[in-house]
């Protein structure tokens, strides 16, 4: 979009008052007490996320979008509190042989595909997109956005194209991101900040139409990982050849269990079959061990989706290769300097829980919760003044933004840990984590302007995308 700097102030003012007339009509003040002006922070929220179209701003007529629209007429919408892309596989139908394509394969346990039916259709989405962000200058992420699970739209200058993302990690000293293209499950590491966009709600509502599957009733020779020869052969099976796929359920995260054939000229494959009869393999009953299968966990405590597990676990294996790789000395210096490097950095040994002082008698206390810092929100019902939680979590759902729940049963380390630093008489049954963007949203909301705060949320939030376990130890003296 090119702007006339000259009336830059003016189309900005215009903007915004049409905005907020939107905003008027589409989310009109309720009955509910607010807190210290919550009605009009929760207006100005609404407002960032609305945006321009490639006309500019001054011809962007914004209006409730329950009245009709002419065809010249839309509301632009960027997606910026989502968390998560709906996966759509309601049409999918189980024990029925359909056709489809094969998207990428890892591995036997772990390949793309998309039916064939949907391609027309997905074809005409991914063009309307690309379209769209190839014709705007626009929309740009700034670091202050960047957050782990933000949805958007990344650029692949590869093969000239816009891929829908979610960010994985983020470095801000690098400025750049780890993205998961839900698309085409798969991921980019240390992609550019430059290369990323905000994502219109009507490309992030879209649901996600590929299957993510592996070969059912089979299992590795060595009950171990799947070997190099074994993927190159299950590739060359399915390349340049149409298949058929028979899904016959779905494990606990989401993964279809398959047969999975491919028609060559002279033979129908069954690709289970195949591997079986040439020793890559052996059969199983997968469906007992689907039900013993440990997963990752996701922040709600559901299994992960398993090209997300994949991700994060090459980023542990790569860590692991990393430390093995340093020199080992035999002199002592060397071994005692190793064994406190081991110890200081082991995360069994590293605090739960870190209290700082904010001032001489409030406090805000972090929670370790896998690779997250967050914060539980009874030390921000005290910081602002008492605040009812159930209040807290009503206004981080409206923010779009979910709490994770500790108990006692599910994470009895850190909820020990938390329940020692309650003030409160009575003890909870859950303990509600809140991420560092939700809280900083929140105190906005509320007008909180304790002073240090925000120094202390950006220390924490660059810790938690740097992945610094020395967080957890380092004392901070806030000035």
């Amino acid at each position: 979009m090119h702007r006339n700097p000259s009336h830059g102030t003016q189309l900005l003012r215009r903007f915004l008052q049409q905005a907020e007339s939107y905003n008027r009509c589409m989310f009109p003040k309720t009955s509910s007490t607010p807190i210290n002006k919550p009605v009009k922070h929760d207006d100005n929220y609404i407002t960032e996320q609305i945006l321009f179209c490639q006309n500019g701003i001054d011809k962007m007529n914004i209006r409730n979008s329950s009245v009709e629209k002419t065809s010249n007429e839309e509301i632009l919408i960027a997606d910026v509190t989502s968390n998560e892309y709906k996966y759509e596989t309601s049409s999918l139908e189980l024990n029925v042989v359909q056709q489809c394509c094969i998207v990428s394969i890892i591995s036997p346990y772990a390949f793309t595909i998309q039916l064939t039916r949907d391609l027309v259709e997905s074809d005409a989405f991914f063009k309307t997109m690309n379209d769209y962000y190839n014709s705007i200058d626009d929309l740009h992420i700034p670091r202050e956005y960047l957050r782990k699970n933000l949805l958007c739209v990344t650029w692949d200058p590869i093969v000239s194209a816009w891929n829908r993302s979610q960010i994985m990690e983020y470095d801000l000293s690098d400025d750049t991101v780890n993205v998961f293209f839900v698309d085409l499950n798969s991921w980019e590491e240390h992609v550019p900040r430059a290369r990323l966009r905000f994502i219109l709600t009507k490309y992030s509502q879209r649901p996600v139409r590929l299957l993510t599957c592996r070969l059912a009733a089979i299992t590795p020779l060595s009950d171990h990982e799947w070997n190099n020869v074994v993927l190159k052969t299950f590739q060359n099976v399915v390349h340049n050849c149409s298949c058929d796929v028979e899904p016959l359920y779905k494990g606990r995260d989401n993964t279809f269990y398959v047969n999975l054939f491919a028609a060559h000229d002279e033979a129908y494959v069954c690709i289970n079959d195949f591997l079986i009869h040439c020793k890559m393999a052996r059969p199983i009953d997968d469906i007992s061990k689907e039900k013993n299968q440990v997963y990752m966990l996701d922040e709600h405590g559901q299994p992960m989706h398993s090209m997300i597990a994949l991700y994060w676990k090459a980023g542990e294996t790569m860590r692991e290769n990393e430390i093995c790789a340093k020199p080992i000395h035999t002199d002592l210096h060397s071994s005692v300097s190793s064994d406190s490097f081991q110890t200081k950095y082991s995360l069994s040994n590293l605090p739960l829980t870190k209290v700082v002082m904010i001032n001489s008698h409030e406090q805000l206390i972090f929670a370790r919760y896998n690779s997250y810092i967050m914060i539980p929100g009874f030390t921000i019902s005290n910081l602002l003044n008492e605040l009812d939680e159930e209040k807290i979590k009503r206004f981080a759902n409206k923010l779009g933004f979910k709490p994770v729940i500790i108990e006692l049963f599910s994470h009895p380390g850190l909820y020990s840990q938390l329940l020692t630093l309650l003030t409160k008489s009575f003890t909870p049954s859950r303990i509600h984590l809140y991420s560092i963007d939700c809280i900083r949203k929140l105190l906005q909301i509320c007008e909180c302007t304790h002073e240090n705060l925000d120094e202390l949320l950006d220390r924490a939030r660059l810790a938690e995308a740097k992945d610094d376990l020395s967080f957890w130890e380092k004392s901070y003296k806030l000035q």
